[in-house]
């Protein structure tokens, strides 16, 4: 009878384990409440939660459990924790707060989270991986292609095309990688680096950081890996630019992008008797391990290089010359296409028109977007259109979409400064093997994240996937 009674405790106490549908070795025993799991719990991104209101709710818990399956105990992550929350219409969101955590601790994280009040508190939501991949990258078949988005022109994170390597500047900068897309993300390495963007070759093997907090820092850090080590290869001085730069001239590199293979590495500049906006893109080229000053390509414009796109060969690369800003409408912006010859000198192939956006004051901050498939045939652009402040090219009116819009779409002139009838939309643009470019459909939908395949033939766009089949672009 004693074995019997022991057997029986013990099979209980595993039903209650499991009734919390716990994390690893530590999960909250305790009664539910008749409260119901919060509904649509998502993880968005690193430390950012939203869940939809539990009636009769007046608090919620969050559970963490920093290696998922791992061997480390979940947690419930209170106000000590950095744990806040807020509603607006019946929506929850939620944040940590990323300073009191490393990154490498909460990479391969799982999430619960349960309604509470008075009487105690309810059922707990499913486990929800924090999956970085997917909330900054689009999953094609042709493999990952980044989450393109216009709201701030910095970048944090970067991921390879097959999703195994990821890159990640904070208080440092790391490095993970993973043998599969099912396994948890190692890290890999980690440098003293206070960078604001980074571009991650699509191969994984080779990373450009830049935008730095310390001044004195160089304008472009070039990291190599070779057999699963990380260093530092090379650096891009100010001063280190193409022989053909009219003087002064200086690598300002606020915008920068890498060929798929990580041997071509493009920069903005400064050249000549320009004010304080970038009015050139350099080009370098990579030798074995060695680097090298390219070319020298000025659009004859400033704001050159706040949109910015090279293609996986390295041998297409789009810039726009000129932008719109809030107080800005007299200069149209245009898209400048470049492409490298066999020999390895760049020309001026196309100057496309585009309503480019870049404008960053205390009220907004909007940037345009670009993004080359890998072959340079297929050009996306992020665009404002701003009827009545812009040359006929530029207009876009509702004959020229395609799929129609799920966003009202105003074609009366916009009074000078203001912004009330501006539309946000993707362009995509096609080249011919006569190297003619041409626009070749017009998206809009609501949201600000999207993505290009890197064949060309998909655009994810608002949380809808186009296609494109023999040159004709479907609907979804």
């Amino acid at each position: 009878m004693s074995a019997l009674r022991t057997a029986l405790a013990l099979s209980c106490a595993a039903l209650a384990l499991a009734g919390c549908g716990g994390g690893s070795d530590s999960s909250p025993v305790e009664t539910p409440t008749p409260l119901a799991a919060p509904e649509n719990f998502t993880v968005g991104s690193f430390a950012f939660f939203s869940w939809k209101a539990t009636p009769e709710a007046t608090r919620y818990e969050l559970f963490t459990d920093p290696d998922g399956p791992g061997p480390q105990p979940e947690a419930r992550m209170g106000d000590a924790e950095g744990f806040t929350y807020s509603s607006f219409n019946q929506q929850f969101n939620g944040s940590l707060t990323t300073g009191r955590y490393r990154y490498a601790d909460f990479i391969n994280a799982t999430y619960r989270l349960r309604a509470c009040n008075t009487t105690g508190c309810g059922a707990f939501t499913a486990a929800q991986v924090f999956d970085i991949a997917k909330s900054i990258s689009y999953e094609f078949p042709t493999g990952r292609s980044p989450l393109k988005t216009s709201v701030g022109n910095t970048s944090l994170e970067s991921l390879s095309r097959d999703g195994l390597t990821l890159a990640v500047a904070l208080d440092n900068l790391y490095i993970f990688a993973r043998s599969s897309t099912a396994h948890p993300w190692q890290q890999q390495a980690m440098f003293s680096s206070r960078a604001t963007r980074l571009v991650l070759s699509a191969d994984g093997n080779t990373l450009a950081v830049s935008g730095f907090f310390n001044a004195d820092a160089p304008p472009v850090q070039v990291y190599q890996r070779s057999n699963a080590t990380w260093s530092l290869q090379t650096t891009v001085d100010a001063t280190q630019t193409p022989p053909a730069c009219p003087q002064p001239c200086k690598v300002i590199a606020d915008n920068t992008a890498l060929s798929a293979d990580g041997n071509v590495l493009a920069v903005t500049g400064r050249s000549g008797s320009a004010g304080s906006d970038t009015n050139a893109v350099f080009t370098y080229l990579r030798t074995g391990t060695a680097w090298a000053p390219q070319s020298y390509l000025a659009p004859a414009a400033t704001s050159v290089g706040s949109a910015m796109a090279l293609s996986g060969d390295g041998r297409t690369l789009a810039v726009n010359g000129g932008a719109f800003t809030r107080t800005q409408f007299t200069t149209p912006p245009y898209l400048y296409v470049y492409v490298q010859s066999p020999e390895g000198a760049w020309s001026e192939q196309a100057r496309l028109p585009a309503g480019i956006m870049n404008f960053l004051d205390i009220a907004a901050s909007r940037f345009s977007t670009v993004k080359l498939s890998s072959d340079g045939n297929t050009l996306a652009v992020e665009a404002n259109h701003l009827p009545g402040n812009q040359p006929a090219e530029f207009n876009i009116g509702t004959g020229d979409l395609t799929c129609g819009s799920t966003e009202p779409w105003n074609t009366a002139p916009v009074p000078a400064g203001s912004y009330s009838n501006a539309a946000w939309h993707i362009a995509v643009f096609a080249r011919d093997g006569s190297a003619n470019w041409h626009r070749q459909a017009v998206m809009a939908r609501s949201g600000v994240q999207w993505a290009l395949a890197n064949d060309g033939n998909a655009l994810f766009y608002g949380g809808s996937l186009f296609t494109r089949s023999s040159g004709t672009w479907a609907c979804p």
